[in-house]
């Protein structure tokens, strides 16, 4: 069946409790607007109706006290923060800048889990960088050491997250004979239980993963973007289990543009680099 886990940490392979991850939200009628009188002593709370937890209360008191202001804002059920990280394709010749880039995402992150806010953290995949970087004579991208290093690179944001796999995660073609190979590596290296994921990260608000599953028996190119029918018929599901008559959102994330997909912007293969 479908299963959407609400809050799983990849880091270490250990999960965290929520509460160190982000607030996710009763199901009641936020009030966006709490007002806090100053006086001596604990700040008084006039809430405007019945929130049905104190967290809202426990964030405004504290805010109040240390800012010296007479109201502060909360979050309501369905804000949330999704951090969202296009092709990695690290290269270990170069992780300083990949070190930069993580310190501009991370106090997104910190500053999402301060106030309360549901965040998620997703990478498009593409992990490694499709050249000889080890002087191996062999490609960097879809092998073990590349997981492996992505695997450290992504932990150290300190914050959950997940990936859909791109077309090049499946490219080690000199360690991995077959696509079922390279695939099982990289699930079991990243944490990964299957190829796609769904997580709720607000009120009735999913964030959906889809990956790429073949590259070697791949039919036009190995460079296609293509999702399994087991994937396809888990989705399928997911949709219909989540209706948007009931209010639900679901944002769905992909490597590239699938084929076959119907997107009229995109009718070939997404790769026009000449990397194929």
């Amino acid at each position: 069946g479908v299963r959407c886990a609400a809050r799983q940490s990849r880091m270490m392979g250990s999960l965290l409790p929520a509460s160190l991850l982000s607030f996710r939200p009763s199901p009641i009628r936020p009030r966006h607007l709490l007002h806090a009188a100053i006086r001596r002593g604990p700040a008084m709370i006039e809430e405007e109706e019945d929130l049905g937890t104190d967290f809202y209360a426990a964030r405004c008191e504290e805010e109040v006290q240390e800012n010296d202001v007479d109201e502060c804002e909360v979050p309501s059920a369905d804000e949330f923060t999704v951090a969202i990280l296009g092709d990695l394709h690290v290269d270990p010749r170069k992780l300083d800048d990949y070190a930069e880039g993580r310190s501009h995402i991370v106090p997104v992150l910190e500053d999402a889990a301060s106030r309360g806010v549901g965040a998620a953290l997703v990478s498009l995949g593409d992990l490694g960088e499709s050249k000889d970087c080890t002087q191996t004579q062999q490609l960097f991208a879809g092998t073990t050491p590349c997981f492996e290093l992505v695997r450290d690179f992504l932990d150290g944001f300190g914050h959950p997250y997940d990936i859909v796999g791109g077309n090049h995660d499946l490219e080690g073609i000199d360690e991995f004979a077959t696509d079922e190979e390279n695939l099982e590596a990289y699930l079991s290296i990243m944490g990964k239980e299957t190829p796609q994921y769904c997580h709720q990260v607000a009120d009735k608000t999913l964030i959906v993963g889809i990956g790429s599953t073949v590259f070697r028996g791949a039919k036009y190119t190995s460079h296609e973007v293509f999702v399994d029918k087991d994937q396809c018929a888990w989705f399928e599901k997911t949709i219909t289990d989540h209706p948007a008559e009931e209010g639900w959102r679901i944002f769905v994330f992909s490597h590239a543009p699938i084929i076959g997909s119907g997107l009229r912007v995109l009718q070939e293969c997404h790769v026009v680099n000449g990397c194929c």
